[in-house]
């Protein structure tokens, strides 16, 4: 075969060789591009999973009073976290998530302030029903000191400090009876509806200074907890804060 008859066999083979390298080369290019875009979107999973974390599990410590269906968020967040990572943090997420967990539960003193808050009521309601049109009412006023008595006693538990719990449930006791004389009630009867023992619930509420303690651990093993993980968060977002990066 001579040159000329070689000539058209040597450019066909040049024009398969260069579209094969330029094939690879694109096929290169594409998987680079989705490489990129890849480690982009799971940046950007990540710095939304942990920023979302971080915040719910502030929120338990910053609350004043907790729920227990409040932990479902932070539960939520945590799932998202350990799925996405970076794997890094999750270590040092994971015992900040268990603080955070623990303070959702410490609902005990919501009980308590709900019960002072109904005393104080029930003691401005029983003032008013004792002095009603001008003719004093002794059974409401016995029961509106009764209810001052115990207001007193239950407001101090709740500012954490040490009452004598005999004397608590006297005060409860005083009141529950002053309360069923006023509405006509027998001793042991149980009048259902809106009316219902102070002591009972005193007791259902179980120590207020257990639960204050127990709250005042779990802040302590969230503060050192927290304290970890918010110097790795802010390593690891200073190099892949997707809002940042160019």
């Amino acid at each position: 075969m001579n040159a000329p008859e070689l000539l058209p066999l040597a450019t066909g083979t040049a024009t398969l060789v260069g579209a094969g390298v330029a094939g690879v080369v694109a096929h290169l290019t594409t998987r680079r591009t989705t490489l990129t875009t890849w480690r982009a979107k799971t940046a950007e999973w990540q710095y939304k999973a942990l920023t979302s974390f971080y915040d719910v599990a502030l929120g338990a410590r910053e609350a004043l009073s907790h729920r227990r269906g409040d932990s479902r968020r932070l539960i939520e967040a945590w799932r998202r976290l350990e799925l996405t990572g970076p794997e890094g943090l999750v270590k040092w997420a994971k015992p900040l998530y268990a603080a955070a967990l623990e303070l959702t539960h410490c609902n005990d003193l919501r009980g308590w302030r709900d019960l002072v808050e109904e005393i104080r009521v029930q003691q401005s309601h029983l003032a008013y029903e004792a002095e009603r049109e001008g003719i004093p009412d002794i059974q409401a006023m016995e029961a509106e000191s009764a209810a001052t008595s115990l207001y007193q006693l239950l407001h101090d538990v709740h500012a954490g400090a040490r009452k004598d719990w005999a004397e608590v449930r006297k005060a409860a006791d005083a009141y529950d009876d002053a309360e069923r004389r006023r509405l006509g009630l027998d001793t042991d009867e149980d009048p259902g509806g809106m009316w219902r023992s102070i002591n009972a619930l005193l007791r259902s509420l179980g120590d207020p200074h257990e639960a204050h303690q127990k709250r005042a651990a779990a802040q302590l093993q969230f503060d050192e907890a927290g304290g970890k993980f918010t110097f790795e968060m802010r390593e690891w977002l200073s190099g892949h804060n997707p809002k940042t990066a160019s």
